[in-house]
């Protein structure tokens, strides 16, 4: 992301949630904003085990979308320091947009 990018979006009033299940409950409660930002790294769960990631979010969204059969799309962005998580997040992403492109 260049510095213009990130000075607009830093302008921007966010809601930060913190884990995969705040995320759905907030999706739920409130419906797909029309920006999103992930990262990658989610943390650990309260039994040690590893957290659902960023990348478990775009998933959730991606089948909400063609389940629900949305119209409008939010902007997808990925603030992960995770380089390969940043790329698998972007690229699920870009194929399903590629995907109902093609559609």
């Amino acid at each position: 992301m260049s510095k213009e990018e990130i000075d607009q979006y830093l302008l921007t009033d966010w809601t930060v949630i913190r884990s995969y299940q705040d995320f759905v409950t907030y999706i739920s409660e409130n419906g797909i904003p029309s920006i999103i930002s992930f990262d990658h790294d989610l943390g650990i769960n309260l039994d040690n085990t590893e957290a659902e990631s960023g990348y478990d979010a775009v998933k959730y969204i991606v089948n909400l979308i063609i389940e629900q059969e949305h119209r409008v799309l939010p902007q997808v962005l990925c603030h992960s320091q995770n380089p390969v998580g940043k790329t698998n997040i972007l690229s699920y992403w870009n194929n399903f947009i590629k995907s109902i492109d093609k559609g």
